[in-house]
């Protein structure tokens, strides 16, 4: 395929950088785009574009905003086979879960292109006669959005949306190795109308591109989604600029479904499985620890190993497949590591934990086979880390108390779940996890648009929430009016 260029305004195509191979890693042979590797200049441009365009699109109304993001949604429905083929093609999921973020986009918009035409500020009453006290949101500037490779198209956008929508510009840089679908979004942008620098895209390293939104100091604020090393990185740089920014972390997890001895045990095998293995185990919602009970331990990991035996695997351009590769070489190094850490560890391998070889299909791919660790204790690496692949820990407990202990064991606390009939179990795990997110009865993976979204612990700052009407509140700051007559 041909060359891709960044928007720096407007769509620009720098002949006098080197461009980097995207490959597809379903079938390494295959390149799916090229981009440029930019450098820090390129960057320091953009972020000066968007603060130029800043000066007028702060001042447009919220109604022009808002049929703008309109169009936006349209262009996007109207690509989504496209835009879907594209994802898979580039980060390797199967079709259904990237039409699955190309839907979520498209809700995205339209869900903040209603709300911003409503009221954002408020009327207080004064102490004093004669007075009237009002609140309203203004824009902050040039909004940072660094993202991660694993959702590349509706993470950004659940980002770049109400950035733009609440009179914001934007400078992103996607992922390395998932740029070509960030090409496309930011593409439709345009097409529909949207003025030029308002919403910019810069490709390269993260140490020249990356650092320059972080440390720059027309950079009003900055989201960041990854892992947890690069979020304290990122804090530690700009509590070293002597000046007062915003910043949104959003990190890693090591999220734990329980199922409850009051459980529906095929519900539980058939949620984690799912939450595991789906996405190929490439998402910071995934299920990584099962907590079953002692005396339910040998059904349960019996169900469980049949289950996951029916995950096809393959190219997720094809029908019937459950489970693409992993995203790079980076990835499937990193997940064979784990496994055999696991083994050293001396957990119990009872499935997978081998890559897949030996036909023209997987030769050429990132293939490893679901895995299912047993006997896995809480001190244990593969119980603590994230992973970030397919392999899941069964472990065991013998009260609920001890269930919500190992749960709040690791350094993350983005999700929990737990598969129960008794509401009374339900609450109390709900109040006794110390996580952002808690699913009854309910896949870990899997958020709603229009619900906040956001960890605790490692898994994130906790100072603002994403998605939902709360994420206007990152990117405005409030003003206080008082009036008198």
């Amino acid at each position: 395929m041909s060359e891709r260029g960044v928007f720096i305004g407007k769509l620009i195509i720098p002949r006098d950088r080197e461009f980097y191979e995207i490959r597809n890693p379903a079938d390494t042979r295959q390149v799916v785009a090229k981009f440029p590797r930019l450098r820090r200049d390129d960057a320091r441009e953009a972020i000066g574009v968007a603060k130029e365009a800043f000066a007028k699109w702060g001042k447009t109304l919220p109604v022009e905003r808002a049929r703008i993001l309109y169009k936006v949604a349209d262009i996007i429905e109207s690509r989504a086979d496209e835009m879907a083929r594209t994802l898979t093609l580039e980060e390797g999921k199967t079709l259904p879960d990237s039409m699955f973020e190309v839907v979520r986009t498209v809700n995205l918009l339209r869900f903040y292109a209603g709300l911003i035409t409503r009221g954002q500020g408020k009327v207080i009453s004064s102490q004093d006669r004669n007075t009237i006290i009002m609140t309203t949101r203004e824009p902050l500037g040039v909004i940072s959005v660094i993202t991660p490779w694993n959702f590349p198209l509706s993470l950004p956008a659940w980002k770049i949306i109400p950035a733009i929508a609440t009179g914001n510009t934007v400078v992103w840089k996607p992922a390395s190795i998932t740029p070509t679908i960030a090409y496309e979004l930011v593409k439709a942008f345009y097409d529909a109308g949207l003025p030029e620098g308002v919403l910019n895209l810069v490709t390269g390293s993260a140490s020249e591109v990356g650092d320059e939104l972080v440390t720059n100091k027309d950079v009003d604020a900055i989201t960041f989604t990854g892992s947890l090393q690069t979020g304290k990185e990122i804090n530690e740089k700009v509590g070293r600029m002597n000046r007062f920014i915003r910043v949104q972390l959003e990190l890693g997890g090591k999220n734990a479904t329980v199922l409850s001895k009051n459980g529906d045990i095929n519900l539980a095998v058939e949620l984690t499985a799912r939450s595991a293995f789906g996405l190929t185990g490439q998402a910071c919602t995934a299920t990584s620890r099962f907590l079953v009970p002692e005396d339910m331990h040998d059904e349960v990991l019996s169900k469980l190993i049949e289950r996951t035996k029916k995950i096809v695997v393959g190219n997720g351009l094809k029908s019937g497949v459950d489970m693409g590769p992993l995203a790079s070489k980076e990835q499937y190094d990193k997940i064979l590591s784990y496994i055999e850490i696991g083994r050293n560890e001396g957990a119990k391998l009872v499935y997978g934990g081998q890559p897949i070889k030996g036909s023209e299909e997987f030769d050429h791919g990132y293939f490893v086979m679901p895995t299912i660790f047993d006997g896995v204790t809480p001190d244990m690496r593969i119980a603590k880390e994230e992973i970030f692949g397919p392999v899941l820990a069964v472990m065991t407990y013998r009260t609920l108390d001890e269930a919500i202990d190992i749960v709040n064991s690791t350094e993350y606390g983005l999700i929990a779940g737990i598969v129960t009939r008794d509401i009374s179990e339900a609450a109390k795990f709900t109040e006794g996890v110390k996580v952002g997110v808690v699913k009854v009865n309910k896949p870990t993976i899997g958020l709603e648009p229009w619900v906040p979204y956001g960890g605790v612990k490692g898994s994130g700052n906790d100072m603002y929430k994403e998605m939902g009407e709360e994420a206007v509140e990152f990117f405005t700051r409030i003003k206080a009016i008082y009036v008198g007559y």
